[in-house]
C-alpha cells in the first residue's frame, strides 16, 4: 500500500511517539563516571568538535567528516587532533592523548557515512573508568533500543559543547526511513547506514557526530548525520560498524 508523503509523516510521528524510547542526548541525562568507559571527545587545535570511541589501547574511531573539510576525503594533519577520555566532565578530570595517524576506510558510499581510524601516540591505560568497546559484526534488529551518548549540544540554540556527558536511547528503524534521495549520488540501499529514530527533543545534536551507538555492549554505529534540526522528529544516520567490521579488524593489531 502506498502512502502520500503527509500521511507517511503522520504515521511515522504516531509510531515514534508510541514506540521509541524517551532517553536522549539532546536535552538528555547526565552519565555517571564509568558508565561509558569507551566514550571519548575529539579535539582539533584544542577545540572539541566531535565524539570518538575507544576500540583498543592505541586506537579510536570517529566519523570521516570530523577529520576533514566538508566535501573532502583527505584528512587534516593528525598532529592537530587529540582525544580526551576518562571523565564525564569535558573540561576536567580526563586524560588527553594526541593522534599519531589517521586512516580512512576508502570504501564509503557517501562522505557522511565514512569512518576514520585514529592511531594514538601512546597506549591508553585501561581501568574501571576507561576501556575499549567490542565491535559488532552484525547490525541490531529493527526495533532494538541502543545507547547513544556524547558531549554535543543539547538544544539547537546551544552554542558550545555540553560540559557533562549525556546518555540516551534510540531505536533501530528500517533503512528506508533514513534515505535522503533517489539520485545517483545517493545509493537507494546504503548498507553503511544504521538508521536510528527517536521522539521529539531527543537524539544527537551538533558535536555528537563520531560518537557511539551501543547495543548489548557492542559498538554498532557512529553518529554520522542529522537529517533535521536537533530534537526534531526525523531519524539520524549512524555509520554501521558491521559494514566496516572486516576493514577495522585488518587495520588494528
Amino acid at each position: 500500500m502506498k502512502l502520500t508523503l503527509s500521511a507517511g509523516l503522520l504515521l511515522l510521528a504516531c509510531c515514534l511517539s508510541q514506540a521509541l524510547p524517551q532517553g536522549r542526548v539532546a536535552g538528555g541525562e547526565d552519565a555517571v563516571l564509568g558508565q561509558l568507559p569507551y566514550q571519548a571527545a575529539l579535539s582539533i587545535g584544542g577545540s572539541y568538535n566531535c565524539g570518538a570511541v575507544i576500540i583498543a589501547e592505541r586506537y579510536a574511531l570517529t566519523a570521516l567528516t570530523c577529520v576533514c573539510s566538508d566535501g573532502k576525503s583527505t584528512p587534516w594533519s593528525a598532529n592537530l587532533f587529540g582525544i580526551t577520555f576518562g571523565s564525564v566532565d569535558l573540561y576536567t578530570g580526563g586524560k588527553e592523548i594526541r593522534v599519531e595517524e589517521i586512516t580512512i576506510n576508502p570504501n564509503y558510499n557517501t562522505l557522511k557515512t565514512g569512518l576514520a581510524l585514529l592511531r594514538l601516540k601512546e597506549p591508553i591505560v585501561f581501568d574501571e573508568n576507561v576501556s575499549a568497546v567490542a565491535l559488532a559484526s552484525e547490525n541490531p534488529p529493527v526495533g532494538a533500543h541502543v545507547d547513544i551518548s556524547g558531549f554535543g549540544r543539547t538544544t539547537e540554540s546551544e552554542v558550545n559543547m555540553h560540559r557533562t556527558l549525556q546518555i540516551g536511547q534510540a531505536a533501530v528503524m528500517p533503512a528506508r526511513e533514513c534515505r535522503l534521495s533517489y539520485s545517483e549520488d545517493e545509493p537507494q540501499d546504503n548498507d553503511q547506514v544504521l538508521c536510528l529514530g527517536h521522539e521529539r527533543r531527543n537524539g544527537i545534536c551538533r558535536g555528537d557526530i563520531g560518537g557511539p551507538a551501543v547495543y548489548q555492549q557492542q559498538l554498532v554505529g557512529l553518529a554520522g548525520e542529522m537529517l533535521g534540526e536537533c530534537g526534531g522528529l526525523l531519524p539520524e544516520r549512524f555509520i554501521s560498524i558491521a559494514a566496516n567490521y572486516d576493514w577495522i579488524q585488518q587495520h588494528i593489531p
